[in-house]
């Protein structure tokens, strides 16, 4: 069977189609996967390292904002579209499955075009513009929060996460990663791009770190030099700080709390593990919509939310500190609320 996945612009996007390719690569080894991305994105080397096909196009985010993006936008996507038309119609998918991102517009309209039946995954709350239009020509929705059933009409199954995240083992991570295994690891990261405001107040509360808590902290590429340079004289035992980790499997395996932006896919991530978590939404996401999935987890147990502008040093040393917060209850209704299944699930709608 040929199957086009169109995913792509930001690792929340690329990683659930990644997911979903593993899981048909396990269903049907003689299956051929084509990943659909744009030129614009993190796909061309996400993907790539995971040996799946990848065909680019043309594509841009449609931005609300007057600027020059926002006014070629439309004809950008409009090149894609044609580009992508030319993909499907040359692989000839079955379906085509999309997990949003910026190349998914031109690809779901040249495949409705083509008469090839589409699949969209929504990761977020509030489905976003593109996602909600593209939802009406599908032949069926995946949702990943309840919540979402407000805005849209879809099936509930969860967020797909890779296979290796859910089997990963805490002893072997802690030993890959040389942790101690009597100090608490806390793990923080700001989404792909990293968070100044979150890389500030870690940094700035090194000095006062209790000396039973380790953190790890994923600084992102952007501002590892000046986050590097500021510690480089400091002898430190209990904080380590790297510009990115692409095994987040043995990451996350090895964390016994995470603090984090509010990504859907994230979420879904530490989800599976049965992290408990502190969420802080990025403030200028689109629509708020990070805000929505942290508010989501939040009420169930499993988070707590700290707004952007209220993350100090001081509030960082109390959350890592404070013996009064129930993490391990927490971590009790993640493990609830993950849905280990999804992958599984979607494959089941693609080949039934």
């Amino acid at each position: 069977m040929k199957i086009a996945i169109v995913s792509g612009g930001t690792g929340g996007h690329i990683y659930p189609g990644i997911a979903i390719a593993e899981e048909i690569k396990k269903r049907d080894p003689l299956a051929q996967v084509l990943f659909i991305g744009s030129k614009e994105g993190l796909e061309k080397d996400i993907v790539a390292k995971k040996g799946y096909r990848l065909k680019l196009i043309r594509s841009r985010a449609l931005l609300r904002k007057l600027s020059y993006k926002a006014v070629s936008s439309p004809f950008i996507c409009g090149i894609g579209f044609f580009q992508a038309l030319f993909i499907l119609n040359t692989f000839s998918p079955k379906v085509l499955v999309s997990t949003g991102g910026y190349a998914s517009l031109p690809a779901v309209l040249a495949a409705k075009l083509l008469s090839i039946p589409i699949f969209v995954c929504e990761q977020n709350v509030l489905p976003g513009m593109v996602n909600r239009f593209c939802a009406k020509i599908a032949k069926k929705v995946f949702l990943s929060f309840p919540d979402s059933l407000t805005y849209i009409k879809g099936e509930v199954v969860g967020n797909p996460v890779r296979p290796q995240i859910i089997a990963a083992d805490a002893k072997e991570a802690r030993q890959k990663l040389n942790l101690r295994t009597d100090k608490k690891v806390v793990l923080v990261m700001g989404g792909s791009q990293g968070s100044e405001k979150i890389n500030q107040a870690v940094v700035a509360s090194i000095p006062n770190l209790p000396q039973d808590v380790y953190v790890l902290h994923i600084v992102g590429h952007r501002d590892f030099c000046a986050v590097n340079s500021s510690i480089s004289a400091r002898d430190l035992n209990n904080y380590k700080a790297v510009a990115y980790i692409d095994d987040m499997a043995v990451v996350l395996a090895a964390a016994d709390l995470v603090i984090s932006r509010a990504g859907a896919t994230a979420i879904s991530e530490f989800l599976v593990r049965g992290l408990p978590m502190v969420l802080i939404p990025f403030p200028y996401a689109a629509s708020d919509h990070q805000s929505l999935n942290a508010n989501s987890i939040s009420k169930m147990g499993a988070a707590i939310v700290i707004a952007d502008s209220d993350f100090t040093a001081e509030k960082f040393i109390k959350l890592v500190s404070d013996s009064s917060i129930n993490y391990a209850k927490m971590g009790k209704a993640a493990q609830a609320l993950a849905k280990l299944d999804a992958s599984e699930r979607i494959v089941n709608s693609i080949y039934a």
